[in-house]
């Protein structure tokens, strides 16, 4: 959602530097930085553990399979999401319950988790969408009544807080993602998965690389379950090192962006994400709702503004569930659906461009 040339001259010779030291060293995949950056994430998170991964997708397989999750089980979540939330699901073989979401915040509406519970029901994915949290205390009650794990879905919500925590210290297990233009971003794919409990922390470590206990030092190396490759790149690892210097600064940025978008776009045709008195969106981009939605950013688009349509259609509608037999009532995401318009809230944006953006839009919509 920003101009990834300009995010890469902030840091650009820092970043020129690591790059180099580290090919120097040859040492490409799970390198010193890897280890530095999980330390230092852990810390930022207060959290225990901190394992990297290759991807957000995939942090969200390990920690499903971590949990021991598959045919016969079901979790919960929502289908106004991006696609990999769903196939992490699915891919464990289990099966999808999707929820309906709150109007208001566009989370998953806390009040209807209940209804979609039955024996079978081993696990919550709350998703914490364009950076909003989801109200886990609720969840979190829900959880422990019916004996659920939870596994937040994070990857738009790095830097985030709830209730004076950040985000990744609420569940059992987060998953964040590091792909360019998230929040926190390195080069290339990229994912961190946080957790409180040890035993979930060595078993994601093993089924990162291929079910082994330790990095080989000499072989044979023996493989203690089935596992993937997995592995954050080092010279991911260094520039996420670096950024997360700034991360705090930039979820501060992008709040004042918000408030400014809040500002200049205030019409009665025009809806915003609502957040809960006791969090702090990291606000990965700025969602507005609107009527005649495609038409509107058909406009915008041309104009070359980085104004994006996102989840589309809702994951229960794509096609590669078009065969998935459900009867749950999603008539409010379908809705907010249609007419979600993501605008560019990065740390990088000036008030001018977003006066400018926002003028746009509100001539498009008059």
């Amino acid at each position: 959602m920003y101009d990834l040339k300009k995010h890469f001259l902030a840091n650009d010779k820092e970043i020129l530097k690591k790059i180099e030291n580290i090919l120097k060293k040859g040492v490409l995949e799970m390198g010193e930085e890897v280890e530095k950056f999980e330390d230092n994430f852990k810390k930022y998170c207060n959290v225990k553990y901190c394992v990297t991964v290759s991807s957000g997708s995939m942090g969200l397989l390990l920690s499903l399979k971590s949990l021991g999750l598959g045919p016969n089980d079901e979790v919960i979540t929502v289908s106004n999401s991006d696609i990999p939330t769903s196939h992490a699901i699915s891919l464990v073989g289990a099966k999808i319950k999707w929820v309906d979401i709150n109007e208001n915040t566009l989370n998953i509406d806390e009040n209807k988790i209940e209804k979609s519970i039955n024996k079978k029901t081993k696990a919550i994915l709350p998703v914490h969408l364009f950076g909003n949290p989801c109200n886990m205390n609720k969840i979190k009650k829900i959880a422990k009544k019916y004996k659920l794990k939870i596994i937040e879905d994070a990857c738009l919500a790095t830097g985030a807080e709830y209730e004076n925590k950040k985000i990744g210290n609420l569940g059992d297990l987060t998953v964040f993602s590091t792909n360019p233009g998230k929040i926190l971003d390195g080069v290339g794919p990229g994912g961190i998965i946080t957790t409180n409990n040890k035993n979930l922390y060595l078993k994601l470590r093993q089924l990162r690389d291929y079910g082994r206990k330790e990095r080989p030092k000499k072989w044979p190396v023996k493989s203690y379950m089935i596992g993937y490759n997995s592995k954050l790149s080092t010279i991911s690892a260094a520039i996420l090192n670096i950024r997360l210097q700034n991360l705090d600064e930039y979820i501060q940025k992008r709040n004042h962006n918000a408030e400014l978008y809040k500002e200049y776009l205030l019409s009665k045709k025009i809806k915003f994400q609502h957040t809960l008195k006791n969090s702090i969106s990291s606000w990965r981009n700025f969602p507005i709702r609107i009527k005649n939605r495609n038409i509107i950013y058909g406009k915008l688009n041309s104009l070359n503004s980085y104004v994006k349509l996102n989840y589309l259609p809702p994951n229960h509608k794509d096609a590669c569930y078009k065969n998935y037999k459900h009867n749950f009532d999603l008539k409010i995401t379908e809705k907010v659906n249609s007419e979600i318009l993501n605008l560019p809230c990065h740390q990088y944006m000036t008030k001018k461009e977003i006066q400018n953006l926002s003028n746009q839009i509100l001539k498009f919509t008059n």
